[in-house]
């Protein structure tokens, strides 16, 4: 039966993004509003959601909290995106919910992110959690997650991408952002442009929502592979297990968190246990370092300008430089920057390879990117592949040992499949 009611589900793709919450709150509230059933952290951020949302449910489940996770898009799997202190739903539940909300929503126009958002709301309250960490899907405002009340919002990062829907401004986007904060409950805030901190601030000085900054009221700093934390408590040489510069950030918002979770008495933080929570974080599609064949990859999802300057970062600071970049976008809204973002790794890479794959979204075709880089002296390290297993087959005959694989998560998905059909990785 999972089959049927993910064929159903696959075909709400076609209805495509509808920003708005009409749909899901009468979705909602035919299903008996679970969503109003136990306590919520709301997370937004053009970057950094996913990890932060990863980081601060283990956090939470290791410290005896029976803890929901929703986020999106999931990699390999549907199940993915909703896990149980850190597991993901099973086929079977997975099926029983499917049917139950197809039972209330057989002929409307609902679109499959509301389905899934509705499908979270619904598994947790079945399953009596104390708490659920929900990440945004796009924006905020007028995201199908944003019908909760949470103990506490965080917003993680501001940067351009789908500005179709949220704005080609900064401040328009950090509008839409933070939408999510909620009258009288406190946000904490990362590091943001300065026009986007301005709008966040000025809206949570609004709502008497109480703001925790980055660098303001929290800190964070590596030292020797380790991080070092500055907030209402110190931790000095915590261990992260997702590796990567940029999850100190991620670490630091969740940590900061956890700390108004213990303020709102319903943990308290426990050393021990938070270090073992750290060292046990799984996020896969994150600054991931396969060693295989002689060569060292690292996977990453960076998939928008932001995200791909960040990982620049990360890979300087790890000398991680002079690399076969292989790389696969979609740009669904067609407002992508692609060659920005393609020339922000470039400067790094010896040889680039770019590929068609297969995804829901629209994927930047070798066409595309042949007119893209029209007269582009870049075009002459560049080889095209429309099938990434080949890509991957040539990858490790090249001479460089050292590869880079980024872009959509759709395109990494694919490319670990095939790396595993492959025998590169299991």
């Amino acid at each position: 039966m999972l089959s049927f009611y993910l064929q159903w589900l696959n075909q709400q793709q076609f209805h495509g993004i509808k920003p708005g919450l009409v749909r899901i709150i009468n979705l909602l509230k035919k299903l008996d509003n679970p969503h109003t059933r136990y306590p919520t952290i709301h997370i937004a951020g053009t970057n950094g959601k996913g990890s932060t949302s990863a980081i601060l449910s283990y956090i939470l489940t290791n410290h005896g909290l029976k803890t929901g996770l929703y986020t999106s898009p999931h990699l390999f799997s549907l199940n993915e995106r909703f896990k149980i202190n850190n597991k993901d739903i099973t086929d079977e539940e997975l099926s029983e919910l499917l049917k139950i909300i197809h039972r209330y929503t057989p002929k409307e126009k609902i679109t499959y992110f509301e389905i899934t958002t509705a499908l979270a709301f619904l598994y947790f309250y079945h399953k009596k959690v104390d708490i659920a960490v929900i990440e945004t899907g796009m924006g905020g405002r007028l995201d199908a997650t944003n019908v909760i009340n949470p103990l506490l919002s965080i917003i993680t990062t501001i940067g351009f991408d789908h500005t179709k829907y949220l704005g080609s401004t900064l401040e328009r986007i950090a509008f839409e952002k933070a939408g999510i904060i909620k009258r009288g409950k406190p946000v904490v805030i990362g590091n943001l442009p300065k026009e986007a901190l301005s709008v966040v601030l000025e809206r949570s000085r609004l709502l008497q929502s109480r703001s925790y900054l980055y660098n303001r009221d929290f800190r964070i700093e590596e030292e020797g592979g380790k991080w070092n934390y500055w907030g209402d408590r110190n931790f000095r040489s915590l261990e992260l297990s997702l590796k990567g510069f940029y999850q100190g950030h991620n670490l630091a918002l969740a940590l900061k968190a956890s700390e108004i979770c213990a303020e709102q008495e319903i943990f308290n933080i426990e050393e021990n246990l938070l270090r073992e929570a750290l060292a046990s974080v799984k996020w896969e599609g994150r600054f991931k370092r396969i060693d295989a064949y002689n060569r060292s990859f690292i996977l990453d999802g960076a998939h928008n300008l932001e995200g791909v300057k960040i990982l620049k970062d990360s890979l300087l600071r790890e000398g991680f430089t002079s690399f076969l970049l292989i790389f696969g976008a979609t740009n669904e809204d067609g407002d992508k920057p692609l060659k920005i973002i393609l020339e922000e790794l470039a400067s790094l890479a010896t040889e680039i390879y770019l590929c068609e794959f297969s995804s829901p979204r629209k994927v930047v075709s070798i066409n595309e990117w042949l007119e893209i880089l029209k007269g582009d002296p870049l075009l002459s390290k560049v080889s095209l592949y429309r099938d990434p297993q080949r890509a991957l087959s040539e990858a490790v005959k090249n001479s460089n040992h050292k590869i880079v694989i980024t872009g959509s998560l759709y395109f990494l998905s694919e490319v670990i499949k095939r790396g595993q059909s492959l025998g590169l990785w299991t």
